[in-house]
């Protein structure tokens, strides 16, 4: 611990959770602490904090470090940060989206804009209630969910925030930020670029109706966006009374299960790695990959021999990464119909590394982002056609 952590009667260090947030525990429980290191944006914090709003985080207390560093005690979101669950399904997002509209619309009323909306900065508590962190609080890593009029002129109002909000959705629906292509260019030049442009490509994993509003919402002209967060979550209810949820005029009233992963779905590399906020233990995200394109969960596919004795279809792959250390990725993999013999071919998406093991894991240095395809080799030579190639398991 240093000086400039903060020492607070009744409250033990346990370790830190993020930049600039850490974890103290006392009898009653966890909670994470975060330093405001800009102080410019202390007033915003403590003027939409102090809200109360369901939708925001809750904070206990505040005070000051020796150094004189502005910190919160909040309490400690145990369900992490929402984008570390994408993709949801649709519902799931929907209903998320209606209590996060709700939040930037108190805070817009009372003269604070978050400039910061991102998967990142939606934390879930443990019954699944979406809030929203970090307000005014400028990180990194937001190019993918920023509006452009911010990149171009820093100009960012209640408009902005609105295009933040509707990108966030968007990833929380197709499990990755919107304008990144995959297997293109994502560099900063060339999401900008797209940025800028507009005209996001549809989710495919939604109504028309929501697709649509998320497309405006997501315009290059801020004047063809919804003109408030209220307007965005009426919306938005809109959208959700088809659906048959329940539906109050108060959405934050709306009482949701633990989020549950949306099918699977094909994914891609995240821009950059997205910032831990407050809540969110450790920085491993895991993904699931699959070919499955329908908007029900598959069934589970139980291995078994084919009935006549020769090899059975082995179906793709489905790969699962997990960051052991900031320089290695681990890829495993399960697959249906496992036969004896069976050794497993990989390749990376960069085509600089491949190779062939016996067993359904494989640990790569990967210092950033790296994707893995598998392949499943039959002992008979069966399945050896291109086709047979997994969608691409994507960690970062």
């Amino acid at each position: 611990m240093t000086e400039e952590l903060p020492e607070i009667p009744g409250f033990r260090y346990v370790r830190p959770l993020g930049k600039n947030v850490h974890l103290y525990r006392d009898d009653g429980g966890e909670v994470a602490v975060k330093l405001l290191v800009d102080p410019a944006r202390a007033a915003e914090m403590r003027t939409v904090l102090g809200l109360g709003h369901p939708g925001i985080v809750t904070v206990h207390r505040a005070g000051r470090t020796r150094a004189g560093l502005l910190y919160l005690v909040m309490k400690h979101y145990t369900g992490g940060d929402a984008g570390a669950l994408a993709p949801l399904r649709f519902e799931r997002v929907l209903e998320i989206g209606i209590q996060l509209a709700d939040a930037l619309q108190a805070a817009h009323q009372a003269g604070v804009v978050h400039r910061d909306v991102k998967p990142a900065n939606v934390l879930l508590d443990e019954g699944g209630h979406a809030c929203l962190t970090d307000f005014g609080v400028l990180g990194r890593d937001r190019l993918p969910w920023t509006a452009p009029e911010v990149l171009t002129s820093g100009s960012h109002g209640v408009r902005a925030d609105v295009f933040s909000l509707a990108a966030t959705l968007w990833h929380l629906l197709a499990g990755h930020p919107p304008f990144v292509v995959p297997r293109g260019d994502n560099s900063h030049a060339a999401l900008e670029h797209r940025v800028l442009r507009g005209n996001p490509p549809p989710t495919r994993r939604a109504p028309q109706q929501m697709e649509v509003l998320l497309h405006q919402a997501m315009a290059a002209d801020p004047a063809l966006r919804p003109r408030s967060a209220e307007e965005f979550g009426l919306r938005l209810r809109e959208i959700l009374q088809p659906t048959g949820l329940p539906s109050t005029s108060d959405a934050v009233a709306v009482h949701v299960a633990p989020p549950a992963p949306a099918p699977k779905r094909k994914r891609w590399p995240v821009y950059a790695t997205a910032a831990v906020a407050a809540g969110v233990l450790g920085i491993s995200g895991v993904l699931f990959l699959t070919d499955d394109s329908e908007l029900k969960s598959p069934e589970k596919v139980q291995p078994q021999a084919a009935a006549d004795g020769a090899s059975a279809p082995t179906g793709k792959a489905e790969v699962t990464v997990t960051r052991v250390n900031p320089t290695t990725l681990k890829f495993t993999w399960t697959y249906p119909s496992p036969a004896q013999g069976d050794k497993f071919a990989w390749r990376t998406n960069d085509d600089l590394k491949s190779g062939t093991v016996d067993s359904p894991a494989v640990e790569l240095y990967a210092p950033g982002a790296l994707c893995v395809q598998v392949r499943v080799v039959r002992a008979d030579g069966s399945n050896a056609s291109d086709n047979s190639w997994s969608q691409e398991g994507c960690g970062f």
